[in-house]
């Protein structure tokens, strides 16, 4: 639900919103995320990361269990799933992808996958799924250690976890903000009461909250604000999950935005 409901802001003001958007039926959304769970005894019928993504997807696509936006959200459910299982996809063409997700919804994911074996019948929900498993195996892979690509909206959020912010500076330059960090001091008569103040700490280049921030002025901004892993925050700890989801939204705005109108 949080990833659809994600998309539903996201595309809000968008030519193509999510509309109605919710949940049709509770017992569809259930069947679909609990597929890759199942199994035989210790037994997972989907074991590995990349089969049990491609399970997740194919329910979620499939089921309609949203009123919109099934596409949407299992290709987002999808790579965050992968994400979670340190896997990410490397140089893959936007068009590939959309091509993959409609042929999922299309039940067509043998024709763009060469199976080992292909039946003369029309493909299962398990052939689908194993295509996809194929299809994944061939493009998801382990990214080497490092910052993640956030968008400066979700830096900004994760920030004000930590008692910081993105700010307009002083000086009004549009193409830069300041990192400040907010503080509970002391005030008033014998300092009974407290007030926030706001110190600056630095600043950072800027375009629009929409766009990836730069490697290195994600580097600074965590030096800055002592959120490295030398400061034992983590970077597991310090991405969480809405700064990953929102991070897919605006890499593949494009794909998403094609299949609204499918």
């Amino acid at each position: 639900m949080k990833i659809h409901n994600i998309l539903v802001a996201d595309f809000a003001q968008s030519p193509d919103p999510i509309f109605p958007a919710g949940v049709k039926d509770n017992n569809l959304l259930e069947s679909a995320v609990s597929r890759q769970h199942v199994g035989f005894g210790d037994k997972l019928k989907y074991p590995t990361a990349h089969a049990s993504a491609a399970t997740l997807a194919f329910g979620i696509c499939n089921n309609h269990a949203f009123h919109n936006g099934n596409k949407r959200t299992a290709l987002v459910a999808m790579m965050a799933h992968l994400d979670k299982n340190d896997l990410t996809f490397f140089n893959l063409p936007h068009d590939e992808l959309y091509k993959m997700i409609i042929a999922l919804a299309d039940h067509r994911m043998t024709d763009i996958v060469r199976m080992k074996k292909k039946s003369a019948k029309a493909a299962s929900a398990d052939d689908d799924v194993e295509a996809l498993t194929i299809w994944l195996e061939k493009r998801a892979k382990k990214p080497q250690r490092g910052e993640r690509q956030i968008t400066f909206r979700e830096l900004r959020r994760i920030l004000n976890r930590y008692g910081f912010d993105l700010v307009i500076p002083a000086s009004g330059r549009g193409n830069h903000r300041d990192v400040i960090k907010r503080e509970q001091v002391q005030a008033g008569f014998l300092k009974r009461g407290t007030k926030t103040i706001e110190k600056r700490i630095g600043s950072i280049g800027y375009r629009d909250d929409g766009t990836f921030i730069a490697t290195g002025d994600l580097k600074l901004v965590r030096k800055m604000c002592n959120l490295t892993e030398a400061d034992n925050v983590f970077t597991e700890q310090f991405y969480d999950e809405d700064a990953v989801i929102d991070s897919f939204i605006s890499r593949y705005r494009t794909i998403l935005r094609k299949l609204a109108r499918k």
